[in-house]
């Protein structure tokens, strides 16, 4: 697949989970955290159901950029049914990407397509809420 080719699909991609978010909406009785990115006016909640160390659910609500939007849809695919300790791998590995450091590319799925965000500094925080907001809620929950 050429190079073209490859960055089309993976445009495709981020517009179907922003258009089309997947996991949206909120889990009630479920541990909750909330974060804006004051730069372009980006908020997410993210909503988790953690049991026996697994992620049960996991789905968020938010007001936002393509961008952002696409993210927290592919984190709850990617997380969902993880344990807490393969979740925290996959925000390792994603957060790495976003910031153009070495990263396991096995290790993500459809998140993989906002790879060349790393090239648009403005964007990184639309795509890093949510896997942080997922991060932040993880390490609270230990």
């Amino acid at each position: 697949m050429s190079f073209s080719d490859l960055k089309s699909l993976y445009k495709q991609v981020i517009l179907d989970h922003s258009k089309h978010p997947r996991n949206n909406g909120e889990i009630e009785s479920s541990y909750k955290l909330e974060m804006l990115n004051p730069s372009c006016g980006d908020k997410i909640t993210v909503s988790m159901k953690l049991v026996d160390d697994i992620i049960e659910d996991i789905k968020f609500v938010g007001t936002g950029c393509s961008i952002s939007l696409a993210s927290a849809s592919m984190l709850t695919e990617e997380l969902k049914g993880l344990s807490v300790e393969k979740a925290n791998d996959k925000i390792k590995d994603f957060l790495n990407m976003i910031m153009g450091n070495e990263f396991n590319e096995e290790n993500l799925e459809d998140s993989i397509s906002l790879q060349n965000i790393s090239q648009l500094p403005a964007r990184v925080k639309c795509a890093t809420l949510a896997w942080k907001i997922t991060e932040k809620i993880l390490e609270e929950n230990k």
